[in-house]
């Protein structure tokens, strides 16, 4: 049994790497700078109630599953967040660099296998790796005044030992001074459309991941993914009843949210957004604000719902 002096959490650190097999554990390949991470072990039980002649339910018990599972989040730093993306979506294309900067183009991948990685967890207690790492959920988050942030839920295997070194690079980071938001009628409307002056923004995708586990074994946990759903909100100043009117017409838009910062940058883009709800807030005394949560679809023109578009220094996401 591993043990050291008392610790705080910030001294833990997270890698990441791709797997080229799901469950065949790798090196990290990158490292995270977290603001959030709660990843836990769990394990499924099953209780012997066979009657034994007194009042007592359970005399028994046997483990029949153990994962991890938890949530992952920090800033969004341009080469890390091409991880947590391919974890999401799947499939990726890359362009060939032009000047240094590579494009690379998330797709959903269609199948239920999910693009799986390894999250090396480093403590002063010991130095773990968790395989099988399935991303179920991304949403990013931008507020006026600070940093743009991710949060993902993940499951992965339980941990075996692993002797990686934390290897922190120097990343890009974007603020909210470096993000906007358009809507237009049309994609071919979104390049000259004006930015929407939006209070706060946050754009998710959802892939819940089902839990596994065939028979003859408690640890090798596989993780069959669902239908992906990608949807978000934003909040503006009510200066005009076009959102309204949007809304209460089920009006068909395309959408681009985008982060530059110098020759890097990280887009998403829908062709397809219909506002799902609107909500007004009615403090006397405050700015009227609206909160607009929106849903992209699926577009069969573009085969696509929404689409994440990363510019960085990296050359491939690939397997370690």
């Amino acid at each position: 049994m591993a043990t050291t002096d008392q610790y705080i959490g910030r001294r833990e650190t997270l890698g990441l790497g791709i797997e080229a097999t799901p469950g065949t554990g790798v090196a990290s390949q990158s490292w995270m700078r977290w603001l959030e991470q709660d990843l836990k072990p769990k394990t499924t039980v099953v209780e012997n109630e066979s009657a034994i002649g007194v009042v007592d339910r359970v005399e028994e018990s046997e483990i029949t599953s153990r994962q991890m599972e938890g949530k992952i989040g920090g800033k969004i730093t341009i080469d890390t967040v091409g991880f947590i993306l391919l974890g999401m979506w799947g499939e990726v294309t890359s362009s060939e660099p032009a000047a240094g900067i590579t494009t690379h183009t998330f797709a959903v991948k269609q199948s239920s296998i999910p693009t799986t990685l390894s999250i090396t967890s480093v403590t002063p207690l010991r130095t773990q790796r968790y395989a099988y790492a399935t991303v179920e959920s991304f949403e990013m988050e931008a507020e006026a005044g600070k940093y743009v942030t991710f949060s993902s839920s993940v499951k992965a295997r339980i941990g075996a030992p692993a002797n990686d070194t934390p290897a922190l690079t120097t990343q890009t980071e974007f603020t909210s001074k470096h993000i906007t938001l358009k809507l237009a009628a049309n994609t071919a409307g979104i390049a000259g459309a004006t930015k929407l002056k939006a209070r706060s923004l946050k754009v998710s995708a959802e892939r819940k991941a089902d839990d596994f586990v065939p028979l003859g074994s408690s640890d090798e946990v596989e993780f069959d993914l669902g239908a992906f759903e990608p949807k978000g909100e934003f909040v503006v100043r009510c200066t005009s009843d076009e959102y309204e009117v949007a809304f209460l017409a089920n009006t068909k838009q395309a959408m681009e949210i985008a982060m530059v910062n110098g020759t890097e940058s990280l887009a998403f883009a829908a062709s397809k957004v219909r506002f799902r709800e609107l909500e007004y807030s009615k403090d006397k005394d405050e700015v009227v604000t609206a909160t607009i949560s929106f849903y992209c679809e699926f577009d069969t023109t573009t085969n696509s719902s929404l689409v994440p578009v990363l510019k960085n220094s990296v050359e491939e996401y690939v397997a370690a």
